[in-house]
């Protein structure tokens, strides 16, 4: 008989000596490795939407919220479509696009689970988002052309993370003014959450937040966007955008998205009006402007609210854990070209409104 070579330190104990042991073939491993994660991040997910319904009923303003691109295995994802839309409704979206890189082929499944389908096509300095279009659309490789081309075949695009993702590709000047050549009113991602799993917001996002006060001091008007970029269904409702609209189809979340009636958030709620002109909206006569008025709910706790214009931050709140911040007064002086507003929850979740424009 062959002696056994086990050390005896690392053997059983002695109580679980004589029970069956059960061990999982490979297949079934490979089940609980997809499973488990995906698991822990549906049950972040739930849980953060049951905080954002509590917090939108404090806020007293219907609003849809959704994610602008994510992948499937139809490109460079992970996850499958059907995966997707089960954290989709995990998270409580209602809306999702799946925005592969090479084309169109996940549309016929994702209609079948109610997901829309957007492209995601590179070209020059940049990719290029691209919603509401169905057909694939080819990439000439000059941005503002393909730009312009994707209005014309009746599209809507977007700049997915204009200056970078995380962790490490980072955007050159030369990439970052490039945009300056697209027209007034066009989207860009300020949130992305490529490669992050509970919050989106990193480094590259305060690259891209500072981008967007750049340009809007030099007068440009451009719209917002927080979206996850989600290469695997886990990341699926870490941000979205918080979308004031009538009704959720496709071409009203459209129509609302390209005038800036939204915000980007991991949690927080918020609406930001100038008289009645909301965000997204262009202040002309001054005089009649009506008051700033700014309401940010969270029901996990504020720790901070701020009022940026015209590239400062010009006042700022510490509602030390209060889970609503209301606040109205005249529109100040200081405001020459845009207004908006930023939130933190106590937990770090950020949200960042669209400006009111001031001509």
């Amino acid at each position: 008989m062959t002696e056994s070579t086990t050390d005896p330190k690392h053997e059983v104990m002695e109580a679980f000596r004589d029970r069956p042991v059960r061990r999982r073939d490979s297949g079934e491993r490979d089940e609980l490795r997809r499973e488990k994660p995906l698991g822990l991040a549906r049950s972040v997910v739930e849980h953060t939407a049951r905080r954002v319904e509590a917090s939108r009923e404090l806020l007293g303003r219907p609003l849809f919220r959704g994610d602008c691109h994510s992948h499937s295995q139809h490109s460079d994802g992970i996850g499958t479509v059907a995966e997707t839309a089960e954290m989709a409704r995990a998270a409580g979206l209602d809306f999702q696009w799946v925005t592969d890189h090479w084309g169109l082929t996940q549309a016929t499944e994702c209609r079948g689970h109610g997901l829309w389908v957007g492209q995601e096509p590179g070209t020059e300095h940049h990719h290029l988002g691209i919603l509401g279009l169905d057909r694939t659309f080819t990439p000439s490789m000059q941005l503002a052309a393909d730009y312009a081309s994707v209005v014309e075949m009746g599209g809507t695009p977007y700049i997915p993370h204009p200056a970078g993702w995380w962790p490490a590709t980072v955007y050159t000047a030369e990439q970052k003014n490039a945009l300056r050549r697209l027209p007034d009113g066009f989207m860009m991602e300020i949130i992305n959450g490529a490669g992050n799993l509970t919050t989106a917001y990193d480094y590259t996002d305060a690259a891209a937040v500072a981008l967007w006060d750049e340009m809007l001091c030099d007068g440009r008007h451009i719209h917002g966007l927080g979206n996850t970029d989600a290469h695997m269904p886990n990341q699926i409702g870490i941000v979205w955008n918080g979308v004031y609209a009538p009704r959720c189809d496709e071409a009203t979340i459209l129509r609302a998205l390209r005038s800036g009636r939204s915000f980007a958030s991991e949690a927080p709620v918020l609406d930001l009006r100038v008289g009645r002109t909301g965000m997204g909206g262009v202040i002309r006569d001054r005089a009649a402007a009506g008051p700033l008025t700014l309401r940010v709910a969270d029901v996990a706790g504020l720790l901070q609210v701020r009022i940026v214009a015209d590239g400062k931050v010009r006042r700022r709140w510490h509602p030390d854990g209060e889970t609503l911040l209301t606040h109205e007064q005249p529109l100040p002086s200081y405001v020459k070209r845009y207004v908006r507003i930023e939130a933190i929850s106590v937990d770090g979740r950020r949200a960042f409104s669209n400006p009111v424009y001031v001509r």
